[in-house]
C-alpha cells in the first residue's frame, strides 16, 4: 500500500464531471487538489453520463495531472457509490471525498469498499485517503465526535453549508458576511473534531463567486482560525486561497525564533521569547509553520 494525498492541501477546486469544458479547464488550475464532482453537482439523470465523462477525461490526462486527484463520490445511501469507485479507482485517486458522512461508522464503511476495490483491480497498489464531508445534516454535527480513532485512511474533515440548511431549513446561513449561530457551531465543531482527530480541516466554498477580496478574507480567516485549507467553486477563488494560507514573513520568522529558542533549553518544556514565556503548544505550531514552508 502506498498513500499518496499530499500533507497540505491549500486549495480545492470542485469540478462538475458531467461538462467537457469545465473538466478541460481544470487542467489549467493552481488548486493543489481537484475534486471532481459526482455528486450534487450531477443531476440524477445524469449520473451516468457524468461518471463515463469523468472516466475518458482521467484516461487521457490522469499521468500528466499536477494537482492531487479527488473524486467527490455519491454517498453510501445513493445507490451509486459503488459504480463510482468501480469506475475511478482504476485511475488510482489521491482521495475519495464522501458526502454526507454522518460518523466514522460511514468512514469504516467505505474503507471497506475501497480496499475491496484496490484488491480487485490494484493488486493492492494504491491506497486512497478519504475526506469526509462532515457537518451536511443534524445527524453529522452531532456525530463529529466519533472521529478521534479514525482510521488511518481518514485525512480530513471538510464542513460544508448548502445541505445543512436544506436540512435545518434556513433561509440563510448568513447574516450580512457572518454565518448565523448554527453554522458558525458547525464550523467550529468541525474545526475541533479534526484537531482532537489529528487531521486537517478543511473550510467551505464561499457564497462569493467574484469577490476576490471577500475569498481572500474569507481564506486568511480559516487559516487564522486553525484550518489548512479551503474549498472552492469556481477557478477564480484559487489564487487568493493559496496566498493567504502561504506562510507570512512574520510568522515564518516567530516560527524559527521559537525553535532556537527551544533549542537553548534543551529537555525543559518552557522557554523565554523577548518577554514573553512560551511552551510546548507553541512549538508545535512552529513546527508546522515551518513545514508548511518546506512544502510551498
Amino acid at each position: 500500500m502506498h498513500d499518496n494525498l499530499p500533507q497540505r492541501l491549500r486549495s480545492l477546486l470542485f469540478v462538475p464531471a458531467d461538462s467537457d469544458r469545465k473538466l478541460a479547464s481544470s487542467l489549467k488550475s493552481a488548486a493543489d487538489g481537484l475534486v471532481f464532482d459526482l455528486e450534487d453537482a450531477i443531476p440524477e439523470s445524469g449520473k451516468d453520463d457524468a461518471r463515463r465523462k469523468l472516466v475518458a477525461f482521467l484516461a487521457q490526462h490522469r499521468a500528466s495531472m499536477q494537482s492531487a486527484l479527488l473524486i467527490r463520490v455519491n454517498g453510501l445511501g445513493s445507490g451509486h457509490i459503488l459504480r463510482d469507485l468501480a469506475a475511478v479507482i482504476p485511475h488510482r485517486p489521491n482521495a475519495i471525498v464522501l458526502p454526507k458522512c454522518r460518523s466514522v461508522d460511514d468512514v469504516h464503511r467505505l474503507c471497506d469498499f475501497l480496499a475491496a476495490f484496490e484488491c480487485a483491480l490494484l493488486e493492492d497498489r494504491w491506497e486512497v485517503s478519504i475526506i469526509a464531508m462532515a457537518t451536511e445534516s443534524s445527524e453529522s454535527v452531532f456525530g463529529l465526535s466519533s472521529y478521534r480513532n479514525a482510521p488511518m485512511r481518514l485525512r480530513a474533515l471538510m464542513w460544508g453549508v448548502d445541505d445543512l440548511a436544506a436540512d435545518l431549513g434556513a433561509f440563510s446561513s448568513h447574516t450580512g458576511t457572518e454565518l448565523t449561530a448554527p453554522f458558525s457551531v458547525a464550523r467550529t465543531m468541525c474545526l475541533l473534531a479534526a484537531a482532537q482527530a489529528g487531521i486537517d480541516a478543511i473550510d467551505a466554498v464561499s457564497t462569493s463567486l467574484t469577490d476576490s477580496t471577500k475569498i481572500g478574507e474569507e481564506s486568511a480567516q480559516a487559516k487564522r482560525d486553525g484550518f489548512s485549507a479551503k474549498a472552492a467553486a469556481h477557478p477564480s477563488h484559487i489564487d487568493a486561497i493559496n496566498r493567504a494560507f502561504i506562510p507570512q514573513e512574520e510568522e515564518i520568522r516567530w516560527a524559527r525564533k521559537v525553535v532556537e529558542a527551544f533549542s537553548r533549553v534543551g529537555a525543559s518544556g518552557v522557554a523565554r521569547l523577548g518577554n514573553a514565556m512560551i511552551d510546548r503548544p507553541h512549538l508545535r505550531l512552529a513546527h508546522r509553520i515551518l513545514c508548511d514552508v518546506d512544502e510551498s
